[in-house]
């Protein structure tokens, strides 16, 4: 299940792109005002609201008798190349060190068993960190290293040459920066939606590469970009890199197997203190397997949301192998998930409440019921406060 911001993102690109091709208004009215000449000059052009840079310093142009070059907002394109020059640094780096160092992802995160929530090492070394082509496992960054890399070549390349390109050139370099931009736009909110849904860990590389992408993408489509008389073109090729980044994103998330998951999961769960054998027994034909111990120690704020969530009647309903479920347990500390009424789902679990939870039709774990009412997901502590303030106000 994707992430509801992302979802909403997504949507607002298409919405965006199809108001484009329509002629609608997509783009706030920020116009600069227009000197006379400017405004001469301006007669023989439609109007169109994704041209918002109209002045002689930021749109540069050469009028002939034959010829007509539109290099387009100097300014934009600066801050676009400045964004994909720090995004090729960034994914570059990571590329390397992946690449060449050995142990190099946890040196610069840090080993995930130092922190008992998540760790941007998990993220970096998770299944979805790579994408296997044949024999080869190719990093997610050497990709994220090639688009930002064309993404500053075609913003500056046009401000290098100057105005002697043709007409033609410079409005494919226009569209094809709108193709870029859009497919990385939409591939980062899918990998957003991956981080807070799926792996429910922290990354603030993976943070910094998405605000990168989006920003360029919206950047571009709001700043105008896009050619006037090509529009249909750009639109055209917009919404297929839409519809084809989010293909290709929906085909990687199958492409993961929940064999790799589980071993992802199993590896989260050892670094956080756990012995292979414990992990194993997952995968052993045993009943009354127990949970994993919980070793970290409540905060006084984790004793205080363990009081209220008592006071709430609150269940827990997860599995003995299940990683987020641990991840959980261990944010609240042992102290804290000691007023909390556990319920193991896994029929070869210690204690089994199979059948409790197939009554309450439990969607996935873990799963919280407080007050009665059920609230899926692995959740962080303000979380859990925003879910017990609402409660306690509808008693």
């Amino acid at each position: 299940m994707f992430h509801k911001s992302a979802v909403l993102l997504a949507l607002a690109v298409a919405g965006g792109l199809f108001e484009a091709s329509n002629g609608f208004q997509v783009a706030p009215k920020f116009y600069i005002p227009l000197t006379k000449t400017d405004r001469v000059r301006s007669r023989s052009r439609a109007s169109f609201p994704l041209y918002a840079f109209n002045d002689k310093n930021d749109e540069r142009s050469v009028n002939t008798d034959t010829d007509s070059v539109d290099i387009w907002s100097t300014s934009c394109r600066k801050i676009i190349a400045g964004l994909s020059t720090v995004g090729a640094a960034e994914t570059g780096y990571l590329s390397y060190i992946k690449l060449y160092v050995p142990d190099g992802i946890k040196n610069i995160c840090g080993d995930a068993s130092s922190s008992s929530v998540s760790s941007c090492s998990s993220v970096l070394n998770s299944p979805y960190a790579s994408i296997q082509i044949g024999d080869f496992e190719i990093p997610l960054t050497v990709f994220g290293f090639a688009a930002y890399s064309s993404v500053a070549l075609l913003s500056l390349l046009p401000m290098l040459k100057g105005e002697s390109g043709s007409i033609e050139r410079n409005e494919n370099n226009r569209i094809a920066l709108l193709g870029i931009t859009t497919s990385m736009a939409t591939f980062s909110s899918f990998l957003l939606s991956l981080l807070f849904n799926n792996l429910h860990q922290s990354c603030p590389y993976c943070l910094l590469s998405a605000a990168l992408s989006i920003s360029m993408g919206f950047l571009a489509w709001f700043s105008g970009a896009l050619p006037m008389n090509r529009r249909q073109d750009g639109v055209k090729l917009g919404l297929g890199s839409f519809f084809t980044t989010t293909v290709a994103s929906l085909a990687f998330f199958l492409s993961v197997d929940e064999v790799s998951m589980q071993a992802y999961s199993n590896d989260i769960m050892q670094v956080n203190g756990l012995t292979s054998n414990v992990v194993a027994r997952a995968d052993e034909p045993k009943t009354n397997i127990p949970p994993p111990p919980i070793t970290a120690t409540s905060s006084e704020r984790s004793l205080k949301i363990g009081q209220d969530l008592k006071s709430l009647d609150a269940k827990f309903f997860g599995a003995y192998w299940c990683s987020h479920c641990y991840e959980q347990k261990q944010r609240l500390g042992k102290e804290a998930f000691a007023n909390v009424e556990y319920n193991e789902c896994a029929k070869e679990g210690l204690n089994s409440k199979a059948n409790i939870c197939k009554e309450k039709k439990v969607p996935g774990y873990p799963t919280w019921e407080i007050n009665g009412k059920l609230f899926p997901g692995d959740m962080y502590l303000d979380e859990l406060e925003d879910i017990i303030k609402n409660e306690q106000k509808s008693l």
